[in-house]
C-alpha cells in the first residue's frame, strides 16, 4: 500500500543515502509543453538538509528543462527506486528553487572542494509530501560502478575557462563551459528561460574532480591467473585500437572535406520526428522504462513511475508505442492523460554503451473490458492486473549521451506484483462462476473502486473498468520460478569480462586520444607531438 508523510522519515533519509541514482520530473503549464524526466547518477550530488529540504548539484547537459520548469511553476518530483534489497519506490513532491553557478547561494552550498565538473546550479527542493509504494514491478539490478565520462568531458571544457582566466582577456573562451551554457542552456525545448546569470559569471570554475582517478571497469572474478592476463592483453590491444581510430578519424574526415566541431566534446541531443529502426531494436532489449506526466494545474503533482514487468512495452510502428498498465495504488498517468494527453517515456542504458532516450507523445487510455483493449491485449498475452492499454502517439524522439547514468547488471524481473494481482483476480474469477451480481470485495475490481477512481489531485482515473462484465484472465504461471539473484558461472564471467574489457579499452583509448591534444594545446606543449609540414 502507498504511504504518505508530511516530511521525510529518518529511516528513509538513511535509505536515500545508500542509493546510487535518482530521477527528476518536471513539466511546464502549457498543454503543449514537453513533460521532462531526467536520470541523475553522479556520486555525491544528492544531499538531504533535513526532513523537509533536499538539494542536488545540477550538472551541465544539452538541455535545461528542469531549471526552466522550476522557474515557471516550481513543481518538481524526485524519484528513487530500489534495484537491490527489498523493493521500494519513493517520491518526494516539492517546490524547487534554482541557484545558479556564481551566485552567493550556490557558493554557500557548493564550495570548490565539493563542486563537480560542469555543475551549473544547485537545485533546492522544499518537500511538502513524501510517498512510498511497493516497487514490486522494479527489476533487480546489481550496481557495478558510476560512469565518469560526463565529469571528464566537463573538466576538459572547464579547463578552457581556467586557461582564459590566466590571461588579461575579458572575452569568454568559445571552447569553455560558459560559452556552452550561452549556446545551449538559455532556453528550454518550449522556449522557457533557462540559465540567466551563470554564463556571465566572473567566477572561475574550480572543481573536486581527480582526473588521475580510476576509470570505471566492469570487474569479474576469475580463479585463473591466465584469465586476468588475458584481460590485460585485451585491454591494451583495444586501448591502442581506440586511440588509433580516434586519432585517425578527424584526418580522414578532413581529407573527405568534413570537419568535427570543436564544440562536440559534450555530445549534442539528437531529435527525430519518428523512432529510428535502430532505436526500436535497442528499445526491445531494455528491461524497464519510466513514464512521466503532469496535470495542468500549477499546484498539481508531477508524476514519474518506473515500469519493469517483462513484455509490457510494445512498439507498434515508428510513431506509435503502447504498454500494459498494471494495477497500482495510484492512477496518476491515466488521470493526466485524460486531462491533457501529455506523456513522456524514458529509457536509459544501464548496460553497454550509455544512452538516454525520450519519447514525447500524446497518450490515449483504453480501459480493461473495452473493445480497443481486447484488440491490443487478448487473454493469452494479458498480464495479471492489467487495467488499461496506454497508447502513445509519438511526435518527437530524443536521444542524449547518458554519461551520468551508472552501470548496472540486470539480474532478473521481480514477480511479486504479478503474484499479488493474480490472487486478487482469482477472487473475481470465482465470483464470476456464481449468480451473484455483487463485486467481490477482496477482488481486483473492488480495489480499482477504492484506489483508482481519482488521482492525487482529484482528476478522474478509471471510468469503466470497475464495472466491466469481462472475467479477468491472464497468462501468469503461478507455479513458475520466483526470482533469484543469479550469479555468473566462471565460464560466463570470463566470456563477459573479455567483451567488456575490449569495449572499455577501446572507449578509453578513444577518449585519451581525443582529449590529450586539447589538454596539451592549453598548456602550450602540443607542438612537440605535431609533425612539421
Amino acid at each position: 500500500m502507498t504511504k504518505f508523510y508530511d516530511e521525510i522519515p529518518e529511516s528513509l533519509i538513511e535509505w536515500i543515502k545508500k542509493q546510487h541514482m535518482f530521477w527528476v520530473a518536471s513539466a511546464p503549464l502549457s498543454p503543449d509543453g514537453h513533460v521532462n524526466v531526467s536520470p541523475k547518477g553522479t556520486a555525491g550530488c544528492f544531499n538531504v538538509v533535513n526532513s523537509h529540504r533536499v538539494w542536488y548539484q545540477d550538472l551541465t547537459g544539452s538541455g535545461v528543462e528542469t531549471i526552466s520548469h522550476i522557474r515557471e511553476n516550481g513543481r518538481v518530483t524526485i524519484l528513487f527506486n530500489a534495484f537491490e534489497g527489498p523493493p521500494k519506490i519513493l517520491r518526494l513532491y516539492g517546490i524547487g528553487t534554482v541557484y545558479e553557478y556564481g551566485t552567493q547561494e550556490y557558493e554557500s552550498l557548493i564550495p570548490p572542494e565539493t563542486r563537480k565538473p560542469g555543475s551549473r546550479a544547485a537545485i533546492v527542493i522544499d518537500v511538502y509530501q513524501c510517498q512510498t509504494s511497493c516497487g514490486f514491478a522494479v527489476p533487480i539490478y546489481d550496481f557495478v560502478t558510476h560512469r565518469t565520462q560526463l565529469l571528464r568531458m566537463a573538466d576538459i571544457v572547464e579547463s578552457c575557462d581556467r586557461a582564459s582566466a590566466d590571461t588579461a582577456s575579458a572575452e569568454i573562451n568559445p571552447k569553455g563551459i560558459k560559452s556552452y551554457w550561452a549556446r545551449k542552456n538559455l532556453r528550454s525545448v518550449d522556449g522557457l528561460p533557462g540559465l540567466l546569470t551563470a554564463p556571465d559569471s566572473k567566477v572561475t570554475p574550480v572543481n573536486d574532480f581527480d582526473k588521475e582517478g580510476q576509470r570505471p571497469q566492469l570487474h569479474r572474478l576469475s580463479s585463473k591467473e591466465g584469465n586476468a592476463l588475458g584481460s590485460s592483453a585485451n585491454l591494451a590491444i583495444s586501448f591502442a585500437l581506440g586511440a588509433l581510430v580516434a586519432a585517425a578519424l578527424p584526418r580522414i574526415l578532413s581529407a573527405a572535406g568534413m570537419r568535427l566541431s570543436t564544440h562536440s566534446i559534450i555530445p549534442m541531443p539528437k531529435y527525430y520526428d519518428e523512432i529510428p529502426e535502430s532505436i526500436i531494436e535497442w528499445i526491445k532489449k531494455q528491461h524497464m522504462f519510466w513514464v512521466a506526466s503532469a496535470p495542468l494545474g500549477p499546484d498539481g503533482h508531477v508524476n514519474v513511475s518506473p515500469k519493469g514487468t517483462a513484455d509490457c512495452f510494445n512498439v507498434a510502428n515508428s510513431r506509435r508505442v503502447w504498454y500494459q498498465d498494471l494495477t497500482g495504488s495510484g492512477v496518476e498517468t491515466i488521470s493526466h492523460i485524460r486531462e491533457n494527453g501529455r506523456v513522456t517515456i524514458l529509457f536509459n542504458s544501464f548496460e553497454g554503451p550509455p544512452r538516454i532516450l525520450r519519447l514525447y507523445g500524446i497518450g490515449t487510455v483504453y480501459e480493461y473490458g473495452t473493445q480497443e483493449y481486447e484488440s491490443l491485449i487478448p487473454p493469452e498475452t494479458r498480464k495479471p492486473g492489467c487495467r488499461a492499454a496506454i497508447v502513445i502517439d509519438v511526435y518527437q524522439c530524443q536521444t542524449t549521451c547518458g554519461w551520468a547514468v551508472p552501470i548496472y547488471d540486470f539480474v532478473t524481473h521481480r514477480t511479486q506484483l504479478l503474484r499479488w494481482l493474480d490472487t486478487k483476480e482469482s477472487c473475481d474469477r470465482v465470483s464470476g462462476t456464481t449468480t451473484s451480481t455483487e463485486i467481490d470485495q477482496t477482488g481486483l475490481r473492488a480495489y480499482w473502486i477504492r484506489k483508482n477512481l481519482t488521482s492525487l489531485d482529484g482528476l478522474p482515473g478509471l471510468l469503466t473498468a470497475p464495472d466491466s462484465n469481462a472475467t479477468p484472465f491472464s497468462v501468469f504461471d503461478k507455479e513458475g520460478p520466483r526470482p533469484k539473484l543469479h550469479r555468473l558461472s566462471e565460464r560466463e564471467g570470463v566470456a563477459m569480462s573479455s567483451g567488456a574489457t575490449l569495449a572499455i579499452g577501446f572507449a578509453l583509448g578513444a577518449l585519451v586520444a581525443t582529449a590529450l591534444p586539447r589538454i596539451l594545446s592549453m598548456t602550450g606543449k602540443f607542438g612537440m607531438f605535431t609533425t612539421r609540414a
